[in-house]
């Protein structure tokens, strides 16, 4: 697993690194919460004596949110380098896409633990992983709007429109990682449904008053 690649990440130590990359392994594996991982198996995993855990973590609970962080972190800095590297809305869409269901494919445990958590309706990540869209969502507002890439200007429609898209992007990540040569498929749709909402937001703007 190539785990995502962030700033963060490269300049963690190397047994911090190590037990992140097999705390999301394991919890991937055996389907369980990353708080609820045991501790002589997550430092065996990482080939690490089990007493360097709290070199790098207070608990369990730390480990769980640095690494829900490093994801989110990760995710928000390369799409706002996408976006403004995109010639339109339409480029940056498919840029955009194609990046986030390549990231997929490179760190299946990553994505494959936060999708299961995320719908999980009572596990203890899932409010921290809620968080996590929507701060990706506000990021994308504001970048979108800076570019002026989508004249949407109701903000708080702006803001559900893309909340809506960060939850179907991550809910893409199942079917890619079961059928992965099914991918070009699976963007397209996604790109269609992200265009259509985009639209169909602009055109109610528009009839409002009338």
């Amino acid at each position: 697993m190539n785990l995502l690649v962030s700033d963060e990440l490269e300049n963690m130590p190397d047994g911090k690194r190590r037990l992140v990359v097999a705390a999301l392994k394991l919890a991937a594996r055996d389907g369980v919460p990353l708080n609820a991982l045991g501790l002589r198996e997550l430092a065996r995993e990482a080939e690490l004596n089990h007493n360097t855990f709290y070199r790098h973590f207070e608990n369990l609970d730390d480990l769980a949110r640095s690494t829900i962080e490093i994801i989110a972190q990760t995710i928000i800095d390369a799409m706002g380098t996408i976006r403004s590297k995109a010639a339109s809305h339409a480029d940056a869409t498919e840029g955009l896409v194609n990046f986030f269901l390549d990231l997929v494919l490179r760190n299946p445990d990553a994505f494959t633990v936060g999708v299961r958590e995320i719908n999980t309706a009572f596990s203890p990540l899932r409010p921290l992983l809620v968080r996590v869209i929507d701060d990706i969502a506000k990021q994308s507002v504001v970048q979108i709007q800076a570019m002026n890439l989508v004249p949407l200007k109701d903000t708080t429609v702006f803001l559900e429109v893309a909340r809506e898209i960060s939850m179907q992007m991550f809910s893409a990540a199942v079917p890619l990682i079961k059928s992965p040569q099914q991918k070009k498929a699976i963007a397209e749709k996604l790109v269609q449904s992200i265009r259509r909402q985009f639209l169909g937001a602009l055109a109610m703007e528009s009839m409002k008053g009338l």
